[in-house]
């Protein structure tokens, strides 16, 4: 418990704030929520995920804001649970039924060096127009290593994303893969893609062409190990007033965390 308290509180000295966005590129997603306008915290005390300039909506840190049928509905940014602040799509694409592929674009924006995620399916019920939630897992925690922290335009993919194990699916149901984004600073991004479920024939072929993997970017599994034993841990020998003061400062954070 010592090293991963001592890990966390390395990791919050050395992360500094950043944008953090990602693409889904398939199945479709539910559009675009890249859109960034308006001024930001370091330029008005007052900013906020939302704002308005001469009567406008304005996303500082990336939003989406349309009109439908002559009302202008403006819908928060990618940090929006469940599928950053967007609508469900009408025109659903085709997906198999046994599970298929995901096409990620995890760049766009800086802060996505490390990165995250995780991968949902959201069911809807019989006589529900959306699924109650996304709560059944499908693929992850796993992370991702891009090439740069800037924005770059690396893909990856997923081949084979299966449904969900022990529920019965049929040809016609109705799903939404949502991906959610832990970037490097702790923050979720979450994106959705609308799908109805198809026989595999029915399906647009998955190729190199729209599911592939950038040669500039690297994948971890997240797993389980026990905690290391007292031997392992380096040697600590107090020097100073401060070195005596770390483990009553471990200590508070660790407690804060449990």
């Amino acid at each position: 418990m010592l090293a991963i308290c001592l890990v966390l509180a390395a990791l919050t000295l050395h992360l500094g704030v950043v944008q953090s966005h990602t693409v889904i590129t398939y199945p479709p997603w539910r559009g675009n929520n890249l859109i960034t306008n308006g001024t930001k915290p370091e330029h008005d005390m007052l900013a906020t995920g939302e704002n308005y300039v001469d009567g406008q909506k304005t996303f500082p840190y990336g939003g989406f804001s349309k009109d439908f049928a002559d009302e202008i509905l403006s819908i928060s940014q990618q940090w929006m649970y469940p599928c950053g602040g967007m609508p469900m799509s009408t025109n659903r694409s085709l997906w198999p039924v046994s599970g298929g592929a995901l096409a990620l674009q995890p760049g766009w924006f800086s802060g996505h060096k490390t990165a995250m995620f995780y991968v949902n399916i959201g069911i809807n019920e019989p006589g529900d127009v959306a699924p109650p939630n996304m709560s059944h897992p499908v693929a992850g925690p796993f992370q991702i290593t891009g090439p740069t922290n800037v924005e770059y335009p690396g893909s990856f993919c997923l081949p084979q994303v299966p449904l969900v194990p022990g529920v019965t699916f049929n040809i016609g149901d109705n799903v939404t893969i949502q991906v959610i984004e832990l970037a490097q600073h702790g923050a979720a991004i979450y994106n959705c893609a609308d799908v109805t479920l198809a026989d595999p024939a029915d399906v647009p072929e998955v190729n190199a062409s729209n599911c592939f993997n950038s040669s500039d970017l690297s994948f971890q599994l997240v797993y389980a190990t026990g905690n290391l034993s007292s031997s392992a841990l380096p040697a600590f020998t107090p020097s100073s007033p401060m070195s005596l003061t770390l483990p009553l400062l471990v200590a508070i954070f660790a407690f804060v965390l449990w």
